[in-house]
């Protein structure tokens, strides 16, 4: 990405030209949509390990939010000679920070990893990618779910060995309707809730009749199976941000994304006490959400919580 800036006197005759390069610049994606998502977003770096103050990205025209003036990385921002690379070029961490002032999204940590050339690096090897990266934001269990879209929701708390209990905060939790290939992804908050957001299937009975659609009937009971798991980790977790001196929730508690998708190991679900599953299934009925909940057995009724423990062993 490059970024050209005029230097101007007068009457705006511009007395000199110089062209910025950006090494990094990130589009945020809604997964469930999939639509890029370019509005309500604070978006701030700092350079890993650091007390510095944070830089702020700029929206670019396309929607990009852009870094200028990475720390170490002068060389790659301004090609013309007046940084010197090193040999082999030095690498640098930053963290990004993501916040949706519109509520929408979850807080987001994440880590990039650039040399003094300006190339990300991805798993200590330059990304031959050309433009802005792409980053997945994830629905705050609060968001309403949007037209054609059902909500799936719940409150996963962790059953430890002792007998206590305690908010799985950072689970992921994953839904796929039975017959469909997309598995949809949803994180829990600091809570332990969660949504997911699942697009409704096509229904076989709207391609049916002449015009398409005209012999599909009552749609209103239409249901499909469904399969969830539950991924949870914490001792994976990583927090980079924990010792940042001025920096206030929710970041200082906010894992890195990338232990959250990736590091997590499949966990035991206990929506019926008696025989506790690592794939639980469900019902999703069109137009109505689908809130998960455990079973407690004396007396019968159902908690408020999706009740998990670590492991695929029962505590």
């Amino acid at each position: 990405m490059g970024t050209t800036i005029n230097l101007a006197t007068g009457p705006g005759i511009p007395l000199e030209t110089s062209r910025i390069f950006t090494p990094l610049g990130i589009r945020f994606w809604d997964l469930t949509q999939n639509l890029p998502v370019s509005d309500g977003l604070q978006v701030n770096l700092r350079l890993m390990n650091s007390q510095a103050p944070p830089l702020y990205a700029v929206t670019t025209s396309s929607g990009v939010y852009a870094f200028f003036g990475l720390p170490g990385l002068r060389a790659a921002e301004y090609r013309d000679g007046s940084g010197q690379l090193g040999s082999p070029p030095r690498t640098f961490s930053y963290v990004v920070t993501v916040q949706d002032n519109l509520g929408r999204y979850l807080p987001q940590v994440l880590i990039y990893t650039l040399d003094q050339s300006g190339a990300v690096l991805v798993n200590g090897v330059p990304d031959t990618t050309r433009g802005a990266r792409l980053a997945y934001l994830f629905s705050a269990p609060g968001r309403p779910a949007p037209p054609g879209v059902a909500a799936v929701r719940a409150w996963l708390v962790e059953q430890k060995p002792d007998g206590t209990t305690a908010p799985a905060a950072w689970a992921v939790m994953r839904v796929q309707v039975t017959g469909q290939a997309e598995i949809w992804p949803g994180i829990a908050d600091d809570s332990g809730r969660v949504l997911v957001l699942v697009p409704y299937p096509l229904l076989d009975r709207l391609k049916l009749g002449s015009p398409p659609g005209s012999g599909q009937g009552n749609i209103s009971g239409e249901s499909w199976p469904v399969t969830v798991t539950v991924q949870y980790s914490p001792a994976a977790f990583s927090f980079p941000l924990a010792n940042v001196q001025g920096l206030s929730w929710p970041f200082t508690l906010t894992p890195n994304l990338k232990n959250i998708l990736e590091d997590q190991k499949a966990a035991t679900i206990w929506a019926d006490p008696a025989t506790p599953v690592t794939k639980f299934s469900a019902s999703l009925n069109l137009g109505r959400e689908l809130v998960l909940r455990s079973a407690a057995l004396s007396p019968p009724a159902l908690v408020p919580s999706l009740n998990i423990s670590q492991g695929t062993s029962p505590p």
